[in-house]
């Protein structure tokens, strides 16, 4: 039933995602009753042939996908919505992030405000720009819905009759998409240029020179480290995105990492000074004020804090991902 499987496959894919499993099934029986009922007729079992033909006269899977819809009226529908999540998705995975970290040191560089200050005004600016990008990335997708356009299909003058031979054979199922991989990779690069540079871009001027924001001891050993395990961390998130599941080898790499990575981040804090006493003391104006030290102290802890959640649950997820990719 490979036809059936990619016909029923290829209608689902255009059809709203709460209601695919429901409209699916029901095809499925419907197909399925009909080429019982053609090989009866005929008295010999279903062939591909026979599958073929019941195929053909129920037409294109796109065209047969919207008369299943409940309702037309959508800004972006099925054709699209696919493509616009993932092109959604992918956007917000790699290019938000980014603009917050680079907003963040770029802020704490160039200010003497309180820190808590800073980051506040640089996580509203990006909601602010994670909302324009989600209006105009929409509003593309629903004019483009308007048009006659059809994902990866050409711009022909003449549309062809759909056949069978047309259907695409069954998606390979990933269980790591794409923006998830791309996210990884884009923010492993960042964090390694990010800490590389952090001396030129995070500083605060001084009479007597410029003083970083990262305390220059931790450049002796923890840095290097941290390098390493950045480094092995965008490998990794490459794998992740060539492989596309979580196979056991993918997946005791990403606990040993995942571990290894809460290691050294708890370490860090726990017993060096991330900033630079000298920092705080500049942008005190040369005192160091007691709630200025913890507000700086309590960021870093809070960062921190979030940063091994994410690692916990990537552990958690992957392993819990792994066991159905087993059975």
């Amino acid at each position: 039933m490979s036809l059936i499987d990619r016909y029923i496959a290829e209608v689902g894919r255009h059809l709203p995602e709460k209601d695919r499993a429901d409209i699916e099934a029901e095809i499925r029986s419907t197909l399925e009753d009909v080429v019982e009922e053609k090989s009866q007729q005929r008295g010999k079992p279903a062939d591909e042939a026979n599958i073929e033909a019941v195929l053909q006269q129920f037409g294109d899977p796109l065209l047969l996908a919207q008369k299943y819809s409940q309702t037309k009226r959508y800004l972006i529908g099925p054709r699209w919505f696919d493509a616009y999540v993932d092109f959604l998705q992918r956007i917000l995975y790699t290019a938000v992030p980014v603009f917050m970290i680079v907003a963040l040191f770029m802020a704490l560089a160039v200010t003497s405000e309180n820190i808590i200050v800073v980051v506040g005004r640089v996580v509203a600016e990006t909601f602010k720009m994670g909302a324009i990008v989600c209006f105009w990335v929409t509003l593309s997708f629903a004019l483009v819905e308007r048009s006659d356009a059809r994902p990866n299909e050409s711009q022909n003058s003449v549309t062809k009759a759909w056949t069978v031979s047309q259907l695409p054979e069954l998606p390979k199922k990933r269980q790591i998409s794409v923006g998830e991989a791309v996210a990884g990779a884009t923010l492993a690069v960042g964090s390694i240029a990010l800490v590389a540079l952090s001396p030129i871009i995070a500083r605060v001027q001084t009479d007597n020179g410029a003083v970083p924001l990262v305390n220059p001891d931790l450049w002796q050993v923890w840095l290097p480290i941290f390098f390493a395990i950045a480094g092995i961390t965008l490998i990794h998130e490459l794998f992740k995105f060539k492989i596309g599941n979580w196979t056991p080898a993918l997946t005791i790499t990403n606990v040993i990492l995942g571990l290894v990575s809460i290691t050294y981040i708890t370490a860090l804090v726990t017993t060096q000074q991330v900033i630079n006493p000298e920092y705080i003391a500049a942008l005190a104006d040369g005192v160091v004020t007691a709630e200025l030290r913890n507000a700086v102290l309590w960021t870093v802890d809070l960062n921190a804090a979030i940063i091994i959640s994410i690692y916990v649950w990537s552990i958690g997820n992957s392993i819990r991902m792994a066991r159905r990719f087993a059975k």
